[in-house]
């Protein structure tokens, strides 16, 4: 999904210069260079891409979270191996940092293995998960990742969140393309969407996104924030948020009762996830994964009309040309960011 900004108001920023920026504000805020520099480039890769609700949009509320100490800026992610899976706890740090470390960890140990699982508990709020796919299928793996969240979706009627609105994606290499990167929320559209209906101050969201406090349907952005989401396809969302808390809530060791901690749901701490990489070079060979996937893409593709792309073309396309223009970030975002700027003794010029 590509949620590009389109207010007319926006203005386009340098990536390099906006990463530097976002960098200098992570290290501010008492995180390794290092560290920082992770976490920055994460969030500037999701605007790249234009992922704009899970992107550079995010680091306000990342920020106070740091500041807070409601996630550790000096965490130091633990990954151990017991009986042939990985697991991490992330300590309590920035999710950007936590996931790319768990990915990389994950990617070394698919180079000697077919299959190499993750469990991640203890972590900062992942954001857009596609972003650590592409670690993975830029160099020639599959992966999946799908992460618990706090309850924020219910079922019309429901008069409180009953389960996570729990993402999940996943990414293929293709042959002679950019990856294919798959990546949703079990709601109707991932909650970034009414959080940034609120920044923006509109007056209305679609029907259909959410219910109220009282459960029934509204398009008011503020009484959608206090109520739910609505789950993809009904019931059948509702299954894959299921299967969601199945992998990355009871697998990850998680306590039971951080589940219902819908105060800052999704905002920032207290993520649980899992984490599959496959190596196709190890299955049945790189040629023949290559060999079926591009018969069955390019079928896809030609079914589906002279216009049709696969999910991922599009990110790719929009990452380039941002990177030629700048990064569009609305009136907005540039007084939220520049109010983070003057807390932490950084300009932000723009």
């Amino acid at each position: 999904m590509n949620e590009q900004t389109t207010d007319s108001q926006s203005k386009r920023i340098p990536a390099e210069e906006l990463m530097q920026w976002s960098s200098d504000a992570f290290a501010a805020c008492g995180m390794s260079r290092q560290d920082a520099d992770t976490g920055a480039r994460v969030l500037l890769r999701t605007s790249l891409r234009g992922i704009d609700t899970h992107g550079v949009s995010r680091l306000p509320v990342y920020v106070e979270k740091l500041c807070n100490g409601e996630v550790d800026p000096h965490a130091q992610p633990l990954i151990e191996s017991r009986h042939g899976a990985l697991h991490c706890d992330g300590r309590n740090g920035l999710g950007q940092v936590v996931a790319s470390r768990a990915m990389a960890e994950t990617i070394a140990t698919a180079r000697a293995t077919a299959l190499a699982a993750c469990t991640i508990r203890n972590s900062g709020h992942l954001a857009a998960l596609g972003m650590f796919l592409l670690q993975a299928s830029e160099q020639g793996m599959f992966a999946l990742l799908c992460q618990k969240t706090p309850p924020l979706m219910a079922l019309p009627g429901s008069t409180a969140r009953a389960i996570g609105n729990n993402p999940i994606a996943f990414s293929m290499p293709v042959n002679d393309g950019p990856p294919m990167v798959f990546d949703m929320a079990s709601s109707v559209v991932a909650r970034g969407n009414v959080l940034q209906a609120v920044r923006d101050k509109l007056p209305s969201i679609p029907e259909g996104w959410a219910i109220g406090p009282d459960g029934m349907p509204t398009t008011d952005p503020t009484q959608a924030l206090a109520g739910a989401m609505l789950p993809v396809a009904g019931y059948k969302g509702i299954g894959l948020a299921m299967l969601v808390e199945c992998l990355a809530g009871s697998f990850s060791g998680t306590e039971p009762a951080r589940n219902l901690n819908t105060g800052t749901a999704g905002s920032a701490s207290d993520a649980s996830a899992f984490l599959l990489v496959i190596n196709p070079e190890l299955m049945f060979g790189r040629a023949a994964f290559d060999a079926y996937s591009s018969a069955w893409l390019q079928h896809y593709l030609q079914a589906s009309g002279p216009f049709a792309r696969y999910p991922g073309q599009r990110q790719a396309a929009c990452e380039a040309e941002r990177l030629r223009e700048g990064i569009p970030l609305p009136a907005a975002l540039r007084e939220e960011l520049r109010q983070v700027g003057e807390r932490l003794g950084i300009g932000f010029h723009w």
